[in-house]
């Protein structure tokens, strides 16, 4: 059979209609195939728009609220009684460096910025309520929607001597509020670890946070010879009047006010020849370092946490850096520090000149 082009040939006419038919027909079910598949594939597109909002971190909307961050109260909530005194108008949540800000409720974030060198941001709530957090660097803007638990920011140091900790405001208005009686609404505490300032540390401080307190040391970069603790000097090598037994005294070491459960560290490498309470001083760890600089050096390190027992013991090798102890308020002690002292040929002397 030919036929000419742009022409029917007779063949062709009477075969028409049937293989219109025909090609209608597989025409549709080929647009019922691609609906189908359309459909599927926009099905399966929101799946992973859900997938993906969850997987974001701990997020909620629904009404919960949480613990900004995965640490201790180190210091609760004690507004003045007036408002023009001084007073502790949040609550201090202990943290490490770099550690993930949460938002504790649903909100909007109205602030973000830096009051007096400090870095902050400020998210509001249903009602007025305003939540704060410093010091923060904000990973978010202001007029962003934020979920709770939905990430914010990550903690600066600063706040806390010693250690980083996030300060938790909450405010209406003016009135400053308990954020963690806001946060733990119908639910007591939970599990919130409040650390009375009358409590030595082995009685109140979560064992989960001084194990992450290890990890977190552990993974520090801290193998040069250095400071065997983090923050100021509270009191000098000197003589002074002992602030418990009211006596005059040389006080044989530096008090260095780092915060209860932190790292102490070795100022040197050596041997541990003592690993033990010891009357006034509490938990103490000494460590003998061989002849330095041309004559023979120790140092001990005193009011350890409990929970230093066992880390090192008496003839344990330990490198610069090292982390021997954690911080703690045992024996005579005002609070929780750290009194290092170094002893030149059996004889204490002032550590300060021989640290960095």
């Amino acid at each position: 059979m030919t036929s000419t082009p742009g022409t029917w040939n007779d063949d062709a006419r009477a075969a028409w209609p049937g293989a219109a038919r025909h090609a209608h027909r597989r025409a549709a079910v080929s647009r019922g195939r691609f609906a189908r598949l359309a459909r599927g594939f926009l099905v399966l597109l929101q799946c992973l728009v859900v997938l993906a909002a969850a997987s974001g971190g701990t997020a909620r909307a629904d009404g919960t609220r949480v613990i900004p961050i995965d640490g201790p109260v180190l210091r609760g909530f004690d507004p003045p009684a007036e408002k023009w005194l001084a007073g502790h108008r949040g609550v201090d949540l202990g943290g490490i460096d770099g550690d993930v800000v949460h938002a504790a409720a649903d909100g909007t974030v109205t602030f973000v910025g830096t009051i007096d060198g400090v870095q902050m941001l400020t998210v509001t709530h249903a009602g007025g309520l305003r939540t704060t957090y410093q010091p923060v660097a904000a990973t978010v803007a202001r007029g962003d929607r934020v979920m709770a638990g939905q990430q914010i920011g990550t903690l600066l140091t600063g706040h806390c001597p010693g250690q980083a900790c996030l300060h938790l405001g909450l405010k209406r208005g003016d009135e400053y509020l308990d954020p963690l009686a806001w946060i733990n609404r119908d639910k007591g505490t939970g599990d919130v670890s409040l650390l009375p300032s009358d409590a030595a540390v082995h009685q109140v401080l979560p064992s989960w946070w001084v194990e992450r307190l290890r990890r977190a040391a552990a993974d520090s970069n801290a193998k040069a010879p250095g400071w065997p603790a983090d923050g100021p000097v509270t009191s000098p090598f000197s003589n002074r009047i002992n602030p418990i037994l009211g006596t005059y005294e040389l006080h044989d070491g530096l008090d260095i006010g780092a915060s209860c459960g932190s790292p102490v560290r070795a100022a040197w490498s050596g041997t541990v020849t003592y690993a033990a309470p010891m009357q006034g001083f509490g938990n103490r760890v000494e460590v003998d370092h061989g002849t330095m600089e041309g004559r023979h050096r120790s140092s001990s390190y005193n009011h350890l946490a409990d929970e230093s027992i066992g880390l090192v013991r008496v003839g344990d090798h330990v490198e610069a850096g090292q982390v021997i102890a954690y911080v703690g308020t045992t024996g005579l002690s005002t609070g929780c520090h750290l009194h290092f002292s170094v002893y030149l040929d059996g004889t204490a002397v002032d550590p300060a000149p021989y640290l960095p």
